[in-house]
């Protein structure tokens, strides 16, 4: 049980403050290019645009690859978000909602482990999907039918978000900035 649980280096500590910044400033370039799409379908756009967020986590727990190291990462966002006011701040609820998908991918990380595309897609679907389902619940308080297209779109997105995530690992090896 003591070796489930390692200690992080300050290497591990800044890269994953670096792809949590990374996260959060995509967020106000992105979310109003996928509002443009979301807006007149009536789709939460955080749901069709949480993917492309969440590949950040994804690659976070991925590189790591260290357990706590993607709720670490939802936990820095989260503290961020709330304490800036930044773009999609909820007040408190902020660090729940964007904590629990790193807590999400540290479950599913016990039982699916690597750097495939597999992996990536599965954890950006997961974070994003439990994104969703947080904050279309206790914030928006959707009925069902729009929960169900929500988390559709959230699939959707999650696994566009691991397609690129994978892009990006494979950059991010080439120039040998991560080893792999």
């Amino acid at each position: 049980m003591r070796q489930y649980f390692q200690k992080f280096t300050l290497y591990d500590l800044i890269l994953i403050a670096a792809l949590s910044a990374i996260g959060l400033a995509m967020k106000p370039i992105i979310h109003p290019m996928i509002q443009m799409i979301s807006g007149p379908l009536r789709i939460p756009g955080g749901s069709l645009s949480g993917g492309f967020y969440m590949m950040w986590l994804a690659l976070a727990r991925v590189i790591v690859n260290k357990p706590g190291s993607a709720l670490l990462f939802g936990l820095s966002q989260g503290m961020t978000v709330m304490l800036v006011g930044f773009f999609g701040s909820h007040g408190v609820f902020s660090l729940i909602s964007y904590s629990m998908p790193g807590l999400v991918v540290e479950i599913f990380a016990i039982f699916f482990r690597g750097q495939s595309l597999f992996i990536l897609c599965l954890y950006s679907v997961v974070a994003n999907l439990t994104g969703t389902i947080a904050v279309a619940t206790v914030v928006m308080q959707l009925p069902l039918i729009m929960l169900m297209i929500s988390g559709l779109s959230s699939i959707f997105s999650g696994l566009m978000g691991g397609y690129f995530a994978e892009i990006v690992l494979g950059k991010l090896k080439k120039y040998k900035i991560v080893e792999g």
